[in-house]
């Protein structure tokens, strides 16, 4: 049944996780300095003037891809609901994980590069993130609901 509302709320979470890997997760620029900082999925770029610096951060692209594979996957599983709750489960400590390793990117790595009282601003790629944690925790609680509705029904008969 992919016309659940669940299964859309995890194709939501496949696509947030899709902006995640392919936009930008926070910026920070100054123009007095001549410099700009990009946090991406996939790296963490610092240019200054003409040099770019930059270090890697494809753990980040790494977790948000397999929180949507864990999503598709459990889209297709709708037949076994208590192994979707789980796998509901594990993909929030995965997403958790990209907006921790984000946060950890942007407040030791980012931040502390030029002027620290700027901190910057979050993108599309951050809100993404977030998006899909709060979907996929939406997704979970509706699957528990239908688990409750099917259990309480098994008991009247």
């Amino acid at each position: 049944m992919i016309q659940r509302t669940q299964s859309l709320l995890l194709a939501l979470v496949v696509i947030a996780m899709g902006v995640v890997i392919s936009s930008p997760i926070w910026e920070k620029s100054s123009a007095a300095l001549n410099q700009k900082v990009v946090l991406t999925a996939k790296a963490l770029e610092h240019a200054q003037g003409t040099t770019t610096v930059s270090s890697s951060t494809i753990y980040i692209a790494i977790l948000a891809g397999l929180a949507a594979l864990i999503a598709a996957f459990s889209i297709s599983q709708y037949k076994k609901r208590v192994l979707q709750m789980s796998l509901g489960a594990l993909n929030s400590a995965v997403l958790a994980g990209v907006l921790g390793a984000s946060f950890f990117n942007v407040f030791k790595e980012g931040i502390p590069l030029f002027e620290p009282e700027n901190q910057g601003n979050y993108a599309l790629g951050f809100y993404a993130g977030v998006f899909a944690l709060l979907a996929n925790m939406i997704a979970n609680r509706l699957i528990r609901r239908d688990e409750m509705l099917v259990r309480s029904a098994d008991r009247m008969r």
